[in-house]
């Protein structure tokens, strides 16, 4: 696994801030048309207050740029993605998926984008797989983001069906997947009866899948 991800450093996908709002740094000239529209996107969706940092990997050359919306969607919450990760392919089996993901998240957290960093690392150094209803096992680990969530499971993004649509850029197709935290318990029942079965479990106990310090289902 990736060591954690070195600090963030500022950037802005064009139009992610309001236009009012001062721009500290130029942005990357690595951010493409289909990350600017994506960062717009998500920040619409999201609404609040925008922002988009650079996450560098402590190890290597990765980075990964990530929106937070602060007070989104609701008070006492901020809403995260990645908006670079798409930039790079997907691989399934050894060969690469026909398609790209971002990954979003929600939190009271305030350093969560770091959570979304590292799981962004292990796609793209690690190659690791991403799909509704996969998990990263021990991702939030030694992160001090809870004592009781330590495993991401991925789920279609629930939160902002209704105002969020997958990407067709010119060359690839970007979907967009919601990181949710969740224990050994919940990992061990999703690896036995499948992400949907965990999701179900979820909704039929009305589980606050945003508090990091709620206790396990199981």
């Amino acid at each position: 696994m990736s060591g954690p991800a070195a600090p963030p450093e500022n950037s802005s996908p064009e139009n992610a801030r309001p236009e009012n709002a001062r721009r500290e740094t130029p942005p990357p000239q690595d951010i493409t048309e289909t990350n600017r529209a994506v960062a717009r996107m998500l920040a619409s969706a999201f609404g609040g207050t925008p922002s988009v940092a650079r996450h560098r990997a402590e190890a290597g050359p990765s980075h990964v740029d990530i929106l937070t919306c602060r007070e989104a969607p609701r008070p006492g919450l901020s809403a995260y993605a990645t908006v670079t990760l798409a930039n790079h392919p997907l691989y399934r089996d050894g060969a690469e998926f026909p398609g790209r993901c971002e990954i979003l998240g929600l939190a009271a957290a305030p350093n969560f984008a770091n959570a979304l960093a590292a799981c962004a690392f292990q796609v793209i150094d690690g190659r690791w797989f991403l799909a509704p209803g996969i998990v990263f096992p021990g991702i939030l680990a030694g992160r001090g983001l809870s004592d009781t969530l330590r495993h991401v499971l991925f789920v279609p993004p629930f939160p902002f069906e209704n105002r969020q649509q997958t990407i067709a850029a010119p060359d690839v197709n970007v979907a967009f997947l919601l990181a949710v935290p969740i224990s050994d318990a919940e990992y061990e029942f999703a690896q036995a009866s499948g992400g949907d079965a965990l999701e179900d479990l979820f909704a039929e106990r009305g589980t606050d899948l945003f508090d990091l310090a709620r206790s396990s289902v199981l």
